[in-house]
């Protein structure tokens, strides 16, 4: 078994994953959102606020999961890509947590994601050929086997950047245009959808809230065009405290924003959609218990 960590630009992931004959399962999950990548289009650097929402995170996992006796994979994404202050936060927590963050590329960190979502699939008895959306908090990837792209556009980064609703709606268009073009290219029967903005919209079709989330019912929700319009009205309705309550705290607008980016994205697309709740944090566990996790994070 090991303990795979993925700490993206809003949400930091953990799972301890054991290899089993069907694949490779999740024995225990922990998660939390720590917004790395706010305040990042201004200052450029990962802000006080949000590195001690990420230690408090760090040690609460720390609790939860035995450090000592599993080994600990982890890797970190777009935010930590961009920001200057990336190493010196990661050798703070080498020294206090013990934990030794690898800064993976845009192409690793999807080819990552696509096994941790094949693998989950393959659990669900789902064997086709498959494409990935991936929406995270300061990147997008999107791509399908051996074919993989980063984009440099995530929820966090578009809302801090436009804040206003209608000024989202105009620049999704343009802010998704290159991605848009790059997924019709691809053989796109069978689409899945990865990340918070998807598993939420369809926990919330599900009549689940932030609290009683459940991933195994997320996972394999078959979601409609008409869900992301739904989705975007049921939030403008609620009040920021209802919205805390059936989506997370301060979530609400991030996932508009994000919502407005997957609907273009999807927009024209023929192919079925499919949410997956398990993505990069699985890939990763999947990785290093195949040995491969060192190749791919090296390779690309």
């Amino acid at each position: 078994m090991v303990i795979a960590i993925d700490l993206g630009s809003n949400t930091f992931r953990v799972a301890l994953i054991k290899k089993e004959q069907n694949g490779f399962n999740n024995e225990q999950i922990y998660e939390k959102i720590v917004g790395a990548a706010r305040g990042l289009n201004e200052s450029g650097k990962i802000g006080f606020e949000a590195k001690n929402r990420l230690f408090e995170a760090i040690a609460e996992a720390k609790s939860k999961f035995d450090f000592t006796k599993f080994k600990c994979v982890a890797v970190a994404t777009e935010a930590f890509r961009v920001a200057s202050n990336s190493e010196e936060i990661f050798s703070e927590i080498r020294e206090k947590f013990g934990i030794n963050f690898h800064i993976i590329d845009g192409q690793a960190e999807a080819k990552l994601t696509f096994l941790g979502v094949q693998n989950a699939l393959r659990k669900i008895g789902i064997n086709d050929k498959f494409s990935i959306i991936d929406i995270g908090g300061a990147s997008s990837e999107i791509g399908e086997d051996g074919k993989f792209i980063s984009f440099k556009f995530g929820i966090i980064t578009f809302y801090e950047r436009f804040k206003a609703l209608d000024l989202m709606q105009e620049n999704a268009k343009i802010y998704t245009k290159e991605a848009r073009e790059f997924l019709t290219s691809l053989d796109n029967k069978l689409i899945v959808l990865t990340s918070g903005v998807p598993t939420t919209i369809a926990a919330l079709k599900l009549g689940l809230n932030y609290e009683s989330y459940d991933p195994e019912k997320v996972s394999g929700y078959e979601l409609k065009n008409d869900d992301l319009a739904w989705f975007v009205n049921e939030l403008l309705k609620m009040d920021d405290r209802s919205a805390d309550v059936a989506v997370g705290r301060s979530r609400k607008y991030p996932l508009i924003a994000g919502t407005l980016l997957l609907k273009e994205l999807l927009n024209g697309q023929e192919a079925k959609f499919i949410v997956i709740d398990d993505g990069l944090r699985e890939g990763v566990g999947a990785a290093y218990l195949r040995g491969i996790f060192q190749e791919i994070i090296t390779k690309f």
